[in-house]
Protein backbone atom coordinates (compact mmCIF):
# COMPACT_ATOMS: atom_id res chain seq x y z
CA UNK A 1 0.00 0.00 0.00
CA UNK A 2 1.59 3.65 -0.82
CA UNK A 3 1.47 6.07 1.93
CA UNK A 4 0.10 9.87 1.47
CA UNK A 5 2.95 11.04 1.75
CA UNK A 6 4.52 8.24 -1.02
CA UNK A 7 2.14 9.44 -3.23
CA UNK A 8 2.52 12.81 -3.14
CA UNK A 9 6.34 12.61 -3.76
CA UNK A 10 5.99 10.07 -6.65
CA UNK A 11 2.91 12.78 -8.70
CA UNK A 12 6.05 15.64 -7.54
CA UNK A 13 8.55 13.52 -9.47
CA UNK A 14 6.35 13.58 -12.82
CA UNK A 15 5.61 17.21 -12.24
CA UNK A 16 8.73 18.48 -11.50
CA UNK A 17 9.48 17.59 -15.19
CA UNK A 18 7.50 20.27 -16.86
CA UNK A 19 9.00 22.95 -14.30
CA UNK A 20 6.54 23.09 -11.70
CA UNK A 21 6.59 21.46 -8.10
CA UNK A 22 3.42 20.14 -5.95
CA UNK A 23 3.34 21.98 -2.54
CA UNK A 24 0.32 22.11 0.01
CA UNK A 25 -0.15 25.41 -0.16
CA UNK A 26 -1.42 27.99 1.28
CA UNK A 27 -0.34 26.55 4.79
CA UNK A 28 -2.15 28.76 7.82
CA UNK A 29 1.75 30.23 7.65
CA UNK A 30 1.15 31.60 4.43
CA UNK A 31 -2.33 32.71 4.84
CA UNK A 32 -1.12 34.76 7.39
CA UNK A 33 1.42 36.49 4.96
CA UNK A 34 -0.91 36.97 2.51
CA UNK A 35 -3.42 39.04 4.48
CA UNK A 36 -0.30 40.66 5.77
CA UNK A 37 0.60 41.75 2.21
CA UNK A 38 -3.48 42.37 1.58
CA UNK A 39 -3.76 44.82 4.57
CA UNK A 40 -0.67 46.63 3.97
CA UNK A 41 -1.06 47.15 0.63
CA UNK A 42 2.55 45.68 -0.53
CA UNK A 43 1.38 44.50 -4.28
CA UNK A 44 5.19 43.57 -5.66
CA UNK A 45 6.82 40.44 -4.85
CA UNK A 46 10.88 40.18 -5.93
CA UNK A 47 10.88 36.16 -6.39
CA UNK A 48 15.21 35.71 -5.76
CA UNK A 49 16.21 31.75 -6.70
CA UNK A 50 13.13 31.49 -9.15
CA UNK A 51 13.79 28.49 -10.78
CA UNK A 52 11.14 27.76 -13.73
CA UNK A 53 8.88 29.54 -11.66
CA UNK A 54 6.92 27.61 -9.09
CA UNK A 55 7.18 29.94 -6.19
CA UNK A 56 5.43 32.73 -8.61
CA UNK A 57 2.67 30.00 -9.61
CA UNK A 58 2.02 29.16 -6.18
CA UNK A 59 1.49 32.72 -5.23
CA UNK A 60 -0.48 33.69 -8.08
CA UNK A 61 -2.77 30.26 -7.15
CA UNK A 62 -3.08 30.94 -3.55
CA UNK A 63 -4.48 34.86 -4.83
CA UNK A 64 -1.47 37.32 -5.20
CA UNK A 65 -2.22 39.56 -7.47
CA UNK A 66 0.40 41.90 -7.41
CA UNK A 67 3.28 42.80 -9.72
CA UNK A 68 6.03 39.31 -9.53
CA UNK A 69 10.01 39.97 -10.82
CA UNK A 70 11.55 36.73 -10.82
CA UNK A 71 15.73 36.17 -10.76
CA UNK A 72 17.41 33.52 -12.35
CA UNK A 73 20.52 33.15 -12.93
CA UNK A 74 20.50 29.49 -15.08
CA UNK A 75 20.35 29.76 -18.56
CA UNK A 76 18.20 26.44 -18.82
CA UNK A 77 15.95 27.49 -15.84
CA UNK A 78 15.49 30.59 -17.00
CA UNK A 79 14.54 29.77 -20.89
CA UNK A 80 11.49 27.72 -19.16
CA UNK A 81 10.61 30.65 -16.45
CA UNK A 82 10.40 33.14 -19.60
CA UNK A 83 8.11 30.82 -21.37
CA UNK A 84 6.34 30.12 -18.39
CA UNK A 85 5.61 34.40 -17.48
CA UNK A 86 5.20 34.65 -21.34
CA UNK A 87 1.79 36.70 -21.62
CA UNK A 88 1.98 38.01 -17.94
CA UNK A 89 2.22 41.73 -18.19
CA UNK A 90 2.29 41.26 -13.95
CA UNK A 91 5.21 38.65 -13.85
CA UNK A 92 8.55 40.63 -15.22
CA UNK A 93 11.79 37.91 -15.32
CA UNK A 94 15.63 38.81 -15.36
CA UNK A 95 18.29 36.28 -16.21
CA UNK A 96 20.58 37.44 -13.90
CA UNK A 97 21.81 36.18 -9.98
CA UNK A 98 21.26 38.33 -7.17
CA UNK A 99 24.33 38.85 -4.73
CA UNK A 100 26.94 41.43 -2.99
CA UNK A 101 28.44 42.83 -5.66
CA UNK A 102 27.59 43.64 -9.64
CA UNK A 103 29.27 41.87 -12.18
CA UNK A 104 29.96 38.01 -13.18
CA UNK A 105 30.05 35.05 -11.39
CA UNK A 106 30.38 30.87 -11.93
CA UNK A 107 27.30 28.75 -10.19
CA UNK A 108 27.48 24.99 -10.09
CA UNK A 109 24.80 23.71 -11.95
CA UNK A 110 23.11 20.44 -9.81
CA UNK A 111 21.70 17.31 -11.49
CA UNK A 112 17.89 18.01 -10.27
CA UNK A 113 18.62 22.38 -11.07
CA UNK A 114 16.76 23.79 -7.82
CA UNK A 115 19.75 22.78 -5.62
CA UNK A 116 22.29 24.93 -8.00
CA UNK A 117 24.36 27.16 -6.15
CA UNK A 118 27.25 29.85 -6.26
CA UNK A 119 28.60 28.06 -3.28
CA UNK A 120 30.34 24.58 -3.01
CA UNK A 121 28.02 21.55 -1.94
CA UNK A 122 29.61 20.23 1.35
CA UNK A 123 30.28 16.81 1.73
CA UNK A 124 27.18 16.54 3.65
CA UNK A 125 24.92 17.38 1.44
CA UNK A 126 26.41 15.25 -1.63
CA UNK A 127 26.32 12.47 0.76
CA UNK A 128 22.66 13.30 2.01
CA UNK A 129 21.01 13.80 -1.08
CA UNK A 130 22.96 12.21 -4.22
CA UNK A 131 20.64 13.94 -6.85
CA UNK A 132 21.57 17.36 -5.78
CA UNK A 133 24.88 16.61 -6.79
CA UNK A 134 26.71 19.12 -9.39
CA UNK A 135 27.17 18.30 -12.68
CA UNK A 136 28.53 21.27 -14.80
CA UNK A 137 28.91 25.36 -14.39
CA UNK A 138 28.11 28.27 -15.75
CA UNK A 139 29.18 31.81 -15.75
CA UNK A 140 26.22 34.66 -14.66
CA UNK A 141 25.83 37.44 -14.26
CA UNK A 142 24.76 39.22 -10.97
CA UNK A 143 23.64 42.64 -9.58
CA UNK A 144 23.46 43.64 -6.25
CA UNK A 145 19.59 44.26 -5.54
CA UNK A 146 20.31 47.88 -4.05
CA UNK A 147 21.96 48.20 -8.10
CA UNK A 148 18.88 46.52 -9.44
CA UNK A 149 16.01 48.90 -7.88
CA UNK A 150 18.00 51.95 -8.91
CA UNK A 151 17.52 51.09 -12.28
CA UNK A 152 14.07 50.31 -12.14
CA UNK A 153 13.13 53.75 -10.39
CA UNK A 154 11.76 51.54 -8.10
CA UNK A 155 10.69 52.74 -4.37
CA UNK A 156 7.47 50.72 -3.61
CA UNK A 157 7.12 48.74 -0.82
CA UNK A 158 7.54 44.63 -1.46
CA UNK A 159 7.40 41.00 -0.43
CA UNK A 160 11.00 39.74 -0.81
CA UNK A 161 11.58 35.99 -0.85
CA UNK A 162 14.87 34.46 -1.53
CA UNK A 163 15.80 30.69 -1.98
CA UNK A 164 19.28 31.02 -3.54
CA UNK A 165 21.03 27.75 -1.95
CA UNK A 166 23.24 28.92 0.92
CA UNK A 167 23.75 32.66 -0.88
CA UNK A 168 20.57 34.33 1.34
CA UNK A 169 22.91 36.54 3.14
CA UNK A 170 25.05 37.73 0.52
CA UNK A 171 21.89 38.87 -1.24
CA UNK A 172 20.95 40.67 1.56
CA UNK A 173 24.45 42.20 2.36
CA UNK A 174 23.54 43.53 -1.44
CA UNK A 175 20.57 44.98 -0.49
CA UNK A 176 20.97 47.27 1.93
CA UNK A 177 19.72 50.24 0.47
CA UNK A 178 16.52 48.21 0.29
CA UNK A 179 15.17 47.62 3.59
CA UNK A 180 13.43 50.70 4.41
CA UNK A 181 10.99 49.36 1.28
CA UNK A 182 11.65 45.21 2.29
CA UNK A 183 8.45 44.95 4.71
CA UNK A 184 7.95 40.65 4.09
CA UNK A 185 11.08 38.41 3.89
CA UNK A 186 10.72 34.38 3.31
CA UNK A 187 14.24 32.62 3.23
CA UNK A 188 15.24 29.38 3.02
CA UNK A 189 17.57 28.71 5.89
CA UNK A 190 19.74 25.97 6.66
CA UNK A 191 20.04 24.51 10.07
CA UNK A 192 23.03 22.72 9.38
CA UNK A 193 25.64 23.33 6.40
CA UNK A 194 24.82 22.48 3.29
CA UNK A 195 26.67 24.70 1.27
CA UNK A 196 30.44 25.63 2.30
CA UNK A 197 30.51 29.24 3.36
CA UNK A 198 26.39 29.76 4.11
CA UNK A 199 25.28 31.12 7.16
CA UNK A 200 23.39 29.18 9.37
CA UNK A 201 19.47 30.02 10.84
CA UNK A 202 20.61 31.04 14.04
CA UNK A 203 23.07 33.60 12.96
CA UNK A 204 20.25 34.67 9.57
CA UNK A 205 17.77 35.26 12.63
CA UNK A 206 19.85 37.47 14.59
CA UNK A 207 20.67 39.61 11.16
CA UNK A 208 17.29 39.72 10.31
CA UNK A 209 15.77 40.73 13.56
CA UNK A 210 18.60 43.87 13.43
CA UNK A 211 17.05 45.33 10.61
CA UNK A 212 13.84 45.46 12.43
CA UNK A 213 12.09 41.81 11.19
CA UNK A 214 10.13 39.67 13.62
CA UNK A 215 10.03 35.77 13.22
CA UNK A 216 6.63 35.18 11.76
CA UNK A 217 6.44 31.40 10.96
CA UNK A 218 8.55 28.76 10.55
CA UNK A 219 7.86 25.73 7.70
CA UNK A 220 9.86 22.30 8.01
CA UNK A 221 11.42 22.34 4.16
CA UNK A 222 14.82 19.98 3.57
CA UNK A 223 15.06 16.92 5.55
CA UNK A 224 17.54 14.01 6.01
CA UNK A 225 15.54 10.82 4.29
CA UNK A 226 17.53 8.30 6.65
CA UNK A 227 17.30 10.60 10.01
CA UNK A 228 14.12 12.49 9.83
CA UNK A 229 16.70 15.93 10.59
CA UNK A 230 15.40 18.89 9.69
CA UNK A 231 17.85 20.38 7.43
CA UNK A 232 16.52 23.19 5.96
CA UNK A 233 13.38 25.80 6.98
CA UNK A 234 11.12 27.98 5.44
CA UNK A 235 11.39 31.61 7.52
CA UNK A 236 8.52 33.85 7.00
CA UNK A 237 9.64 37.24 8.58
CA UNK A 238 7.26 40.40 8.90
CA UNK A 239 7.65 44.34 9.73
CA UNK A 240 5.76 45.81 12.04
CA UNK A 241 3.79 48.75 10.27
Amino acid sequence: MIKSVDLYNIINKFVRKSGFDIRRYPTQDQRVLLKYLHENNISNCFDVGANTGQFAHLLKSAGFTGKIYSFEPQTKAFEILKKNASGNSLWSVYNIGLSDADGTATIHISKNSVSSSMLPMSDFLAATAPETKYISSEEIKIRRLDSFVKEQHFNERLFLKIDAQGLESKILAGAENCFDTICALQLELSCVSLYNGEKLFDEMKVFVESKGFYLSSLESGFTDPKTGRLLQVDAIFLREL
